[in-house]
């Protein structure tokens, strides 16, 4: 009996060094150790994506569009790769999802991953609506300029977990306004021209 819990366990502990599973379900990422292999693997995604492999110097290793709403798999063999760290990054209008991972000479493994959600901006005629959600709970400060760069709206939130806004630009004077989402040292733009 102590056998097969050992067995168990070993076998539990390999396949859990084996597969990264992204926070959605849908999205996995299995190493294949000894091939030096990376095999993605994405169920129906809700949105279309950008996914590119690059290494430490940012040169890109791979580059291909994901469309909405169709299932994916991709295989990576990283055996004529360098030693090293990797990055494979999955960008969507909403998110990013990074993977570390790092090519070693008998072996490939995923090390970190990071998501980061973008904030999300709709546009409906002269209204803009924002939504944010603030995984850090980190301050937020939501700016609008115009095109002379003049702040014509400024707005902290304080660790909001979910930071949403209105802008109603139907008043407002012609001009390209830029609405800036702010959170530590990472900031997002968005712009609408009022005619």
């Amino acid at each position: 009996m102590k056998a097969v819990l050992k067995l168990t366990a070993v076998a539990a502990l390999l396949l859990s060094s084996t597969i990264a599973m992204a926070n959605d379900p849908g999205m996995y990422l299995t190493t294949v150790k000894e091939a030096k292999r990376l095999v993605l693997k994405l169920n129906k995604q809700t949105e279309s994506s950008t996914l590119t492999l690059t290494d430490t110097e940012k040169h890109q290793i791979f580059m291909e569009n994901i469309k909405e709403d169709e299932d994916y798999t991709k295989k990576f063999d990283l055996s004529k790769l360098e030693e090293g760290l990797y990055f494979l990054k999955m960008e969507s209008l909403t998110r990013t999802v990074e993977f570390t991972i790092s090519v070693e000479d008998s072996e490939v493994n995923v090390i970190a991953r990071d998501e980061i959600t973008k904030p999300f901006f709709r546009k409906n005629g002269d209204v803009l609506y924002l939504n944010y959600l603030n995984q850090k709970l980190s301050p937020v400060v939501v700016n609008v300029v115009d095109s002379s760069n003049r702040i014509v709206f400024t707005q902290k939130f304080d660790k909001d977990l979910v930071v949403g806004k209105v802008f109603n630009f139907t008043n407002a004077v012609k001009d390209d306004y830029t609405i800036s989402v702010s959170e530590g040292t990472t900031t997002y733009y968005e712009t609408i021209s009022v005619k």
